[in-house]
């Protein structure tokens, strides 16, 4: 993987699992006009402006009254892995065990193993992180992953803010209570 792709095995987990009861034919139609073609396996890396607008497309198609719909296509992602069945009981009940904090630290231990974009985790206190990531180019899907991840990790009254925003970086304040 470099930094102008997204492995094709995460696309596939996106798009082909976790989203799949969500794409319409209508969204399927726009995806392949995108370069992604959701009935057939993504190729093994997949460039980032195909999935920067595969996620663009998707949180409008879902969220089309949103305000901002990649931030609750982001959301709910995670909210997807949960309740259909992708995030097993056990491992989310240690994780909540953990708690947010130990767990996100672990988390970001092992960033490049969950994450196509780099992260840098800088812990303010014991209820609040800045996370930097290395691509600036979709903050608010980035805010709403890191929102519903916090809440799935037992963290409750979640706040995201974006605090610096590049074309190749974004910093976020990320708190709990």
């Amino acid at each position: 993987m470099s930094a102008t792709t997204i492995p094709g095995k995460w696309v596939d987990g996106v798009f082909r699992r976790v989203l799949a009861s969500d794409v319409t034919p209508e969204l399927s139609a726009q995806l392949a006009a995108a370069g992604l073609d959701v009935s057939v396996p993504a190729p093994k890396d997949v460039p980032r402006e195909v999935w920067n607008r595969a996620v663009e497309l998707s949180a409008k198609a879902i969220f089309p009254t949103d305000a901002v719909p990649q931030r609750r296509l982001g959301l709910h992602l995670i909210t997807a892995m949960q309740s259909r069945g992708f995030v097993k009981g056990p491992w989310l009940t240690m994780a909540k065990l953990l708690g947010p904090r130990r767990a996100l630290k672990q988390a970001a231990e092992h960033a490049d193993a969950f994450s196509p974009v780099p992260l840098q985790l800088i812990e303010k206190n014991s209820r609040e992180f800045e996370v930097r990531a290395d691509d600036g180019t979709q903050p608010d899907f980035l805010a709403g992953l890191l929102h519903g991840l916090v809440e799935a990790l037992g963290g409750s009254g979640v706040q995201v803010h974006v605090l610096l925003r590049t074309d190749d970086r974004v910093a976020f304040s990320v708190s709990w209570r």
